[in-house]
C-alpha cells in the first residue's frame, strides 16, 4: 500500500512538473508573440493552460456522467489547447535559438573583420619586405660605386721641360679638381647609403609593430572562436556540417521533436495520475457486515407416560388423569 502511494505521488509530481514546464514555455512564447500586450497575453495563456489540465481530469472522472455535447466540446478544446501549447513552445525555443544565433553572427562578423585586418597587415608587411629588399639592393650598388670612386686616382701626369740642354720629364701630381670632385661624390654616396639604411631600419620597425598587432588580432580571434564553441549552437553546427544541412534546419527539426513529445506526454501523465488515484479508490477495503445467528436453548416440557403393570384377573382402578380427554 505504501509503495502504491509513493508511486502515485511521484506520478503526480512528474505530471505537474512536466505540465508546468510546458505551460511556462508556452505562456512565455505567447507573451513574446503578443509583446504589445505582454502581461495580458501571459494571463490569458496561463488561464488556458490551467483550464486544459482541469478539463482533462474532468473528462476522465466524469466521462460516463456528462452528455455528448459537453464531452465532445471539452475533448476538442483539450486537443486545440495542446496545439496552442505546442506552438507556444515552438515559438519560445525558436526565439531563444535566433537570439543566440544573432549573437553568434555578430561574433562571427567580428572574426571576419579581424581576419580581413590581419590579412591587410600581412600584405603591408610583404610590401614593406619588398621595399626593404629594393633598398638593400640599392645600398649594395651604392657601396660598390663608393668602392669604385675610392679606387679612382686623383693624380695627373705633368710634363716638365728640361731647358735647352736637358730632356723633358713627366711627373704625377695631385689634381685638385679631381680631389674635390671625388670628395663630393663620396660625401653624396655616403649620405645616400645612410638614408637607405635609415629607411630600412624604419621599415623593419614598422614590420615589428605590424607583427605585434597581428599577434594581438590572433589572440582576439581565438577568444571570439572560444565564445562560439562554448555557445549552445556549437554542437548543432557540427551536426549540420556532418549531414550537409543548414543549422536552422537542424534546430527546427530538433524543436519539432521536442514539441511533439512535450505537451502530449504531460497530458498522458495527467491521465495516468487520475487513473492511478481512481484505482486506489476502487481497491479500497470494503467492510462486510456478517450476521451471526445465536442459538438460544429454551426449556422443553417433558411428558412422561406412566404405565402400570396389568395382572390378569384384576381390574385397574379408573384414573381420570390418564383418560383421553377426546374419548367421551
Amino acid at each position: 500500500m505504501r509503495n502504491l502511494l509513493s508511486f502515485n505521488i511521484l506520478l503526480g509530481l512528474s505530471a505537474l512538473f512536466l505540465a508546468g514546464c510546458g505551460a511556462f514555455f508556452s505562456v512565455k512564447g505567447i507573451g513574446l508573440l503578443f509583446s504589445g500586450s505582454f502581461y495580458a497575453a501571459i494571463v490569458m495563456a496561463s488561464s488556458l493552460e490551467f483550464g486544459k489540465i482541469m478539463a482533462t481530469s474532468f473528462l476522465y472522472r466524469y466521462w460516463r456522467k456528462i452528455n455528448n455535447i459537453i464531452k465532445m466540446y471539452l475533448l476538442a478544446a483539450v486537443v486545440v489547447l495542446m496545439g496552442i501549447t505546442s506552438l507556444g513552445i515552438f515559438g519560445f525555443l525558436s526565439q531563444a535559438f535566433y537570439s543566440t544565433k544573432s549573437n553568434i553572427d555578430g561574433i562571427e562578423s567580428q572574426v571576419s573583420l579581424l581576419e580581413a585586418k590581419k590579412s591587410s597587415l600581412k600584405d603591408q608587411i610583404a610590401s614593406n619586405n619588398e621595399r626593404v629588399k629594393t633598398l638593400t639592393e640599392t645600398r649594395k650598388n651604392q657601396e660598390n660605386n663608393l668602392s669604385k670612386v675610392l679606387d679612382q686616382s686623383t693624380t695627373t701626369t705633368v710634363t716638365k721641360s728640361g731647358g735647352f740642354f736637358g730632356k723633358d720629364t713627366q711627373e704625377k701630381v695631385v689634381d685638385k679638381k679631381s680631389v674635390e670632385l671625388k670628395s663630393k661624390t663620396l660625401e653624396g654616396m655616403q649620405v645616400s647609403i645612410s638614408s637607405l639604411e635609415s629607411n630600412v631600419e624604419k621599415i623593419n620597425n614598422i614590420n615589428v609593430n605590424l607583427l605585434t598587432e597581428i599577434n594581438s588580432l590572433d589572440t582576439s580571434i581565438i577568444d571570439l572562436k572560444k565564445q562560439i564553441s562554448k555557445s549552445d549552437i556549437g554542437t548543432y553546427k557540427f551536426i549540420a556540417e556532418a549531414f550537409n544541412l543548414k543549422i536552422e534546419t537542424v534546430v527546427k527539426l530538433f524543436i519539432l521533436i521536442i514539441v511533439g513529445v512535450f505537451d502530449p506526454l504531460a497530458v498522458c501523465l495527467l491521465l495516468a495520475y487520475n487513473i492511478s488515484t481512481n484505482r486506489k479508490e476502487e481497491v479500497a477495503p470494503i467492510v462486510e457486515t456478517k450476521i451471526i445467528e445465536k442459538i438460544v436453548e429454551k426449556p422443553v416440557e417433558v411428558i412422561k407416560n406412566i404405565f402400570q403393570e396389568y395382572k390378569r384377573g384384576t381390574k385397574p382402578l379408573h384414573n381420570p388423569d390418564l383418560a383421553d380427554p377426546n374419548i367421551k
